[in-house]
């Protein structure tokens, strides 16, 4: 296997098997990897990364723009009750949604997008939901 110090690609590059990187990784455009991607430093994206099956990280994902799936994003450590009470809460409903509100965008079961976030308003926190 050819071993190289620095690769400069201009153009588009692609990869039919897997790709290893054991630094840090710079994409000023776009990644596709038909295979495997493998970064033992750091990824950094100016362009777009399109991901067909699964992305698994040991830590956080941060994403300046949107992150979108077409199934779920999850989480798999399990939640822990903080110590001391809680008190009774209802979800709040807005029937009609602020334009770009942040929160968590989900599909209704009527195929409609939703935004879940957490509204302050009343000074005790309580889940909101908005048209999208």
């Amino acid at each position: 296997m050819p071993t190289f110090d620095n690769v400069l690609v201009t153009g588009n590059q692609l990869i039919q098997q897997d790709l290893h990187v054991n630094g840090n990784e710079t994409v000023q455009v776009n990644l596709n990897v038909n295979g495997s991607q493998t970064i033992q430093g750091d990824l950094q994206i100016n362009g777009n990364q399109s991901i067909v099956n699964s992305l698994a990280t040991g830590a956080d994902v941060d994403a300046g723009g949107s992150l979108w799936s077409n199934y779920r994003v999850g989480v798999s450590n399990q939640p822990v009750l903080p110590a001391g009470g809680f008190s009774l809460q209802q979800i709040r409903f807005f029937a009609t949604g602020a334009a770009s509100q942040a929160g968590l965008m989900l599909k209704g079961t009527d195929g409609l997008d939703y935004v879940l976030f957490i509204d302050v308003s009343s000074g005790t926190p309580s889940l909101a939901i908005q048209p999208a």
